[in-house]
């Protein structure tokens, strides 16, 4: 089959080439890809960034890719549920099952759990192969295009469980890109009212995509974020402040921004260290909390999600590229030029 590999280490270095077919183990499920999209994290992984390969210990050359949608090629002789045809998505995550955390419920902070694109051969390709208790059905009549966006959507709905919004909370989100608006859509549905989105002046179209998804959008270069918000919420400030950026600067401003009592939710992967006072934390009794990634429970949860919020989601997409331009994807994602930029394999 034909696959998009990070042959070597260092930026850059993919290679649209021919790789084998992937094995079918007893309990596991192949998947023909129909969709699948870039995110944070390949472009971490692209770039050669020093935590994400501390992080995951990438063995090279590996198939990139970790979002995907598709349908089942062939099951193994030990899998129940599922036959060809099935439309389908997967968590990436293989967690052990069998560490404190996944025992707990907590396999999204296992301690080994290898990713597809990173320690596992990944999902740009033609196929790709899944244990069956990672694969999820479709909702019928969601596309694969939408359906390939049901990773980071996993993403978001389980920050928003950590976070916690009731109906009716401020919500304010620093980072317009495709997890920050992929939060907007799930903050919508928890019923969060008022939204606003946070960026810089060269982020105007993703501003502009999160009005029309009905958040009110803050460009940081023009107003002051915390006295905008403010102005939205009476004096008090966000009730919940999630951090999507990445970036060091927004640590701190997510703290001026939120309200006494409210809560801090860190998403973004940073590559700087983060400076603020802690006193600041003590004097308004912030809760900071960090969220990674979901558990098979959010997943569960994903089939509703999809089915609900399928008509904003098809907004977040901006390209859809042959899989053989996949490092162009992944430039125009780093330019800015695009925000969810999915890819098709030649057989689908």
């Amino acid at each position: 089959m034909k696959a998009v590999v990070k042959t070597e280490a260092g930026p850059g270095h993919l290679a649209y080439t021919a790789v084998p077919d992937p094995a079918l183990a007893p309990d596991e499920v192949v998947i023909g890809v129909r969709a699948t999209g870039i995110c944070g994290t390949d472009i971490s992984f692209y770039d050669w960034a020093e935590d994400t390969v501390r992080e995951y210990r990438p063995r090279l050359p590996v198939v990139m890719g970790h979002e995907f949608a598709g349908e089942v090629a062939a099951v193994g002789r030990d899998v129940r549920g599922f036959r060809p045809g099935d439309r389908v998505t997967a968590n990436p995550i293989l967690y052990c099952r069998a560490c404190h955390y996944c025992r707990t419920g907590r396999t999204n902070i296992c301690l080994n759990r290898p990713i597809l694109g990173l320690g596992l051969q990944g999902c740009f390709a033609e196929f790709v192969a899944m244990r069956q208790e990672n694969v999820f059905p479709l909702p019928e009549g969601v596309p694969y295009d939408i359906a390939a966006m049901s990773e980071v959507l996993c993403v978001g709905l389980h920050a928003m469980e950590r976070a916690a919004p009731s109906p009716g909370d401020a919500v304010a989100i620093l980072g317009p890109g495709p997890l920050g608006l992929l939060l907007l859509v799930a903050a919508r549905a928890a019923g969060a009212a008022p939204i606003v989105v946070i960026g810089l002046g060269a982020d105007t179209e993703r501003l502009s995509l999160a009005r029309d998804l009905g958040a009110v959008s803050i460009d940081a270069e023009a107003q002051d974020p915390m006295e905008a918000v403010r102005d939205l919420t009476g004096g008090l400030g966000a009730d919940i402040v999630f951090e999507a950026a990445g970036h060091a600067s927004a640590v701190p401003q997510a703290i001026r921004i939120v309200r006494r009592g409210g809560r801090v939710a860190l998403l973004g992967l940073g590559h700087t260290p983060a400076s603020f006072n802690t006193a600041d934390l003590v004097y308004k009794e912030i809760d900071l909390i960090a969220s990674r990634a979901y558990t098979p429970a959010t997943w569960r949860r994903l089939p509703g999600a999809l089915a609900a919020t399928q008509s904003l989601l098809a907004r977040l997409v901006t390209h859809r590229l042959p899989l053989q331009q996949a490092a162009e994807g992944i430039e125009m994602m780093k330019a800015r030029k695009g925000l969810k930029i999915l890819f098709t394999p030649d057989w689908a």
